[in-house]
């Protein structure tokens, strides 16, 4: 197959901050097929990118398109009268989401491509407006209407409150509208997949799992201490930034009182202001961006996710596993993955029980060592990137095949 990849951003290596699910299915689906990769940009992640030695090979070409300009006043105001999502652009942008349009288009025709692969809900408008039929699939990730329902419900300011409701409501709408033009949605994990449903009944959907690099992260040869604990991810990411705050504020007190040398380490891009205000707790450290996060948790004892809220498979677990570490998580850390509590990792979500679990950890080493190796043989059994673009590949097969 000949596929015409849309992605809004550079993807993401192993190497490199962000979800690493687009770079690993592309780079196994490249083996047997070619591909062609249209972002928008450029930004610091193309360079970044492209002097990743892991990436040669993967896109036959790389096409960068320009980033949206600045709206006009009227356009919007025409976008807030029709209601459409925050990134969308055929409002506040009419002249620059034709021009995307009619690009996407052209690539494709003279390109000779059979099929389009969008990988996120902000590249689908430059697909589902070019005016032909052709045949497309899309990977979401995850369910944002459901990701947005979540944030809603917990959202304390009133105004922010009603702004978030309004945003459901439009994303609703949005992937609604996508079954037109994509015979196959792909969610990556079962219970986003039943929300997705809800939302959009008329919906072909699909769960590929994601999985993680083995070889990339594996065990150090020497283990961390137990008493340096680890959250690493986009640290501008709501649900990141609230899992940070909130486990520094009521869990690693908690930790201190039995285990006083405790120290938690915030390892991510983009930290807020509110997360870099965490350095000034005791034993509290925030790195901001890093060229390599394996150093870090190589250095820590234990993984903690204390993630309250969200959607998706988070792949931050996966790869603290597959490096051998002992995790303690929140259930909602969990949902999509096939984890055994008790057996690979801890699973607490109150404040007392969560220190509790990290504290029993921390005096029990031999325990941590169990969870550690079983954690790491479950994930290498179970979580392959092949085995995903292996069922990435049959969908794009059959969507080939059927013309749609």
């Amino acid at each position: 197959m000949n596929i015409l990849v849309l992605t809004s951003d550079m993807p993401a290596t192993s190497n490199m901050p962000g979800s690493p699910r687009l770079f690993n299915l592309c780079r196994s689906l490249a083996r047997q097929h070619r591909l062609t990769l249209v972002t928008l940009g450029p930004n610091e992640r193309h360079q970044v990118f492209l002097d990743d030695p892991t990436t040669a090979g993967v896109f036959e070409r790389i096409i960068v398109l320009p980033n949206p300009p600045a709206p006009r006043w009227w356009g919007t105001q025409l976008h807030r009268f029709r209601q459409d999502v925050h990134f969308a652009t055929r409002s506040r942008n009419p002249r620059y989401h034709a021009e995307q349009c009619r690009s996407v288009r052209d690539l494709f025709l003279e390109g000779g491509f059979d099929v389009f692969y969008v990988d996120g809900l902000l590249m689908a408008q430059y697909v589902m407006d070019t005016g032909m039929k052709r045949p497309a699939i899309i990977d979401l990730h995850d369910c944002l209407t459901r990701l947005f329902a979540r944030t809603t419900r917990i959202e304390r300011k009133w105004l922010r409150k009603l702004a978030l409701y309004l945003e459901t409501r439009s994303m609703a709408r949005c992937e609604r509208s996508l079954s037109r033009v994509f015979s196959t949605i792909i969610i990556n994990s079962p219970v986003d997949e039943e929300y997705l449903k809800g939302v959009a009944p008329a919906a072909s959907t699909l769960t590929i799992g994601n999985g993680v690099d083995t070889t990339f992260f594996r065990p150090a040869d020497t283990e961390g201490d137990l008493r340096h604990l680890i959250f690493t991810g986009v640290m501008n990411y709501g649900p990141n930034e609230d899992a940070a705050i909130h486990f520094a504020a009521n869990v690693l007190p908690l930790i201190q009182q039995r285990q006083p040398a405790a120290q938690l380490w915030v390892v991510g891009k983009d930290p807020t202001a509110k997360v870099r205000q965490l350095s000034d707790r005791p034993g509290v450290h925030v790195t901001g961006g890093v060229p390599d996060v394996r150093p870090y948790l190589e250095k820590a004892g234990i993984f903690v996710c204390p993630i309250r809220y969200g959607s998706g498979i988070k792949n931050k677990l996966l790869a603290a596993l597959a490096m051998q570490k002992p995790v303690v998580a929140t259930r909602q850390s969990l949902e999509g993955l096939e984890l055994r509590e008790h057996e690979d990792l801890l699973v607490a979500d109150e404040p007392t029980e969560f220190a509790e679990k990290v504290v029993q950890l921390i005096e029990d080493p031999d325990h941590a060592r169990r969870l550690a190796t079983s954690g790491r043989a479950f994930v290498g059994n179970r979580y392959s990137w092949e085995s995903s673009a292996k069922t990435l590949e049959d969908v794009l097969l059959r969507a080939v095949r059927n013309g749609d």
